[in-house]
């Protein structure tokens, strides 16, 4: 009697069916049915306007002419839901161009299928319809937009790229910030001859992570040699090796599109992606080539670099004049700094914000009167210099552009350069770039963690959003004058920050126009006057804003409602999302505080106050204090917001979500006042 498997092992059999299932791709080009359509709205997300089916790529190397070959295959498959999801079928190819060394795309197809009548119609891309566009001598651009797309489309497209570059191995990245996609697969087959850093990060979990190990065998033809310790020019001979190599296989399935919220630094710091360093080169019977740089190396190579460091270490001779007229007279070294500083400040022009080296030498910076961040900030070092004053460059990347890699230095990672100065005991950090910043203060697109002095020591530094506070505080007072009408005085003490940004609307739309923005945001109808802005040229200090104001047409019929916080209310919760998967980025940690006084007139009594409420997060580390009480006609309204720290957890996200809930409803709340008959 034949043997039937019991239902065990009938089970086993169908989990590992089932396993194999779930580890394959889902889906390959070309096989599009009707029931693929039909799919929308996707569970991971009803609102998307289109969803990535499958993003898979894989880069191997093969056997070049005479080196190694890069090999990048990309197969995408995206269903288009609406309109909005139009412009995931417009592809740009990014290529790389190095002298007689090139990328190339082979094997490009794109495809579009629709459902009409129940049958899959596709049309195709033509080959007339993909365009060149050269960026420069280093970078073409392929361009192309799929055809036939509209609402309910799917489309599909792969390529590869051939490339004469084969240790610059592509990042790959598994979410997208404008649709899910369900699955996300890379690829990379390594040669042992090279050592690469894996750099991944992201919230969302693999669902595959494994690799496996073989051999292959590569073939190169190589000049051969002339016998003289030089190679022959005519001649080549057939050099075959077979190292091992490595298959790595990432997979991430269901990922959400990662959409910005309040508070976020940049997005490409939280994205889920893997990228790749290479680190050392180790070829059989020669010494191993160290690629990856380590700090003080880096530095060592930046101040020798002749659009960096080459002209700190020279004697300048042509900012003598100008150094020694502005410290004429100064009082010790940190008023020479001061005086050097402003001059640098106010009077050359930043042309791009984002550079890890020069453009220029010092002597073109100081003629021109312009360059970009590195250019400015190393004459501000040379000249600061010059007046024998200690000073640094330093090195980090700004907030925008996504945080350092502290162990190792990465150029890509950075993109800034400030200036720090030790001056009577005290160290002092400054950019010269930014028009309205004091002496000693760094923009807080600057506070973005990790950064290194440029000096043989490579010395690392710290920029945390946590040590960066700011405050600020609001006071009004209102009462009725000698006609019963309601006139009040404003106070706002801003933060340094805000004052910054105050200072450079005001240049280029002046005092006017800033003020008649106030009056509409006052939350009542008012009549300003006598506006004021203190401290508006003294860029060290925090700016006051000051004005006069009448309240108009605020009687409803005998009753007065007042919504006593007015332009200082906390209108909507900055936390909107429900669910929160990266970190809350303030730019400094904040203390609001508020206060009213509002004189009640003799015809009117006090229908409705707001209840007074204290409310802390996480045991006193935020707190938030809203106190009203009123005593005769007068009535007095405190409000204070307090955070302790700039960065918070996505574990720590509900709490702070709740902790603004409040704010926003006390901040709603009215004065009601009735007019007596």
């Amino acid at each position: 009697m034949p043997c039937r498997p019991t239902s065990l092992i009938l089970g086993m059999i169908l989990a590992v069916c089932s396993t194999n299932a779930q580890d394959k791709t889902p889906a390959s080009f070309g096989k599009i049915k009707p029931e693929d359509f039909s799919k929308a709205p996707y569970q991971i997300d009803s609102s998307a306007s289109a969803v990535v089916i499958a993003d898979v790529g894989s880069s191997s190397f093969e056997s070049g002419t005479d080196d190694f070959m890069q090999v990048f295959k990309l197969y995408q498959r995206i269903h288009i839901l609406n309109k909005n999801g139009y412009d995931r079928a417009n592809i740009t190819i990014a290529l790389r161009t190095e002298g007689t060394r090139e990328e190339k795309v082979a094997n490009l197809k794109a495809v579009t299928y629709n459902l009409e009548n129940g049958k899959v119609v596709e049309t195709k891309l033509e080959s007339k319809s993909v365009f060149t566009e050269k960026i420069d001598k280093n970078y073409t651009l392929k361009k192309f937009t799929l055809p036939a797309v509209k609402e309910g489309s799917i489309i599909e497209y792969s390529y590869t790229i051939n490339s004469e570059f084969p240790r610059d191995l592509r990042s790959w990245t598994f979410q997208s910030t404008t649709a899910p996609v369900l699955w996300s697969e890379y690829e990379v087959t390594l040669p042992e001859y090279y050592e690469y850093i894996f750099l991944s990060q992201g919230y969302h979990p693999f669902h595959i992570k494994d690799s496996e190990n073989s051999r292959k065998t590569f073939s190169f033809r190589v000049p051969e040699n002339d016998g003289y310790g030089g190679n022959s020019g005519t001649r080549s001979q057939n050099v075959t090796v077979s190292p091992g190599i490595t298959r790595h296989r990432w997979v991430m399935k269901d990922v959400p599109a990662l959409k910005e919220e309040n508070y976020v630094t940049t997005l490409s710091n939280h994205v889920s992606s893997i990228e790749f360093q290479l680190s050392a080169i180790r070829f059989p019977e020669s010494p191993v080539r160290q690629i990856m740089s380590t700090w003080p190396k880096f530095t060592e190579e930046l101040l020798k670099h002749p659009n960096y460091g080459e002209d700190l270490g020279k004697n300048n001779g042509f900012l003598s004049d100008q150094v020694e007229e502005l410290t004429k007279g100064a009082a010790g070294p940190k008023e020479k700094a001061e005086k050097i500083y402003s001059f640098v400040r106010d009077n050359y022009t930043c042309t791009d914000y984002s550079a890890i080296v020069g453009t220029q030498g010092l002597k073109t910076t100081f003629t021109k009167r312009n360059g970009n961040v590195a250019d400015i900030n190393l004459l501000l070092t040379a000249m600061l210099r010059k007046a024998d004053l200690n000073a640094t460059p330093v090195m980090l990347s700004t907030r925008a552009h996504g945080k350092t890699y502290p162990i190792y230095p990465i150029h890509s990672k950075l993109n800034y350069t400030v200036v720090s100065l030790e001056v009577d005991g005290a160290e002092y950090f400054m950019d010269a770039t930014r028009p309205y910043l004091g002496f000693g203060k760094l923009h807080s697109s600057a506070y973005n963690g990790h950064a290194r002095k440029i000096n043989p020591e490579a010395t690392p530094l710290v920029f945390e959003a946590d040590s960066l506070r700011e405050a600020t505080v609001t006071g009004i007072f209102i009462s009725p004058d000698d006609k019963g009408q309601f006139t009040g005085h404003y106070q706002r003490q801003l933060t340094y920050f805000e004052s910054y940004d105050l200072r450079s609307r005001i240049k280029e739309k002046g005092e006017e126009d800033y003020f008649k923005e106030v009056a509409k945001g006052f939350m009542s109808d008012i009549e300003l006057k006598n506006g004021t802005i203190k401290n508006l040229k003294d860029y060290s200090e925090q700016a006051v804003v000051e004005y006069d104001f009448k309240l108009t047409g605020t009687d409803e019929g005998g009753m007065l409602y007042l919504h006593p916080m007015f332009s200082e209310s906390l209108r909507s919760n900055p936390f909107k999302s429900a669910v929160r998967t990266y970190p809350v980025e303030m730019p400094s940690v904040n203390d609001i505080n508020y206060t009213l006084s509002f004189q009640v007139p003799d015809n009117y009594t006090v229908e409705e106050i707001p209840k007074s409420a204290i409310v802390k997060y996480n045991d006193g580390e935020g707190v938030f204090q809203y106190i009203a009480q009123q005593q005769g006609n007068l009535i007095q309204l405190r409000s204070r917001i307090r955070l302790s720290r700039a960065l918070y957890a996505p574990d720590e996200y509900d709490g702070l979500r709740e902790f603004f809930d409040m704010v926003v409803k006390k901040h709603g709340e009215q004065i009601v006042l009735k007019k007596k008959s």
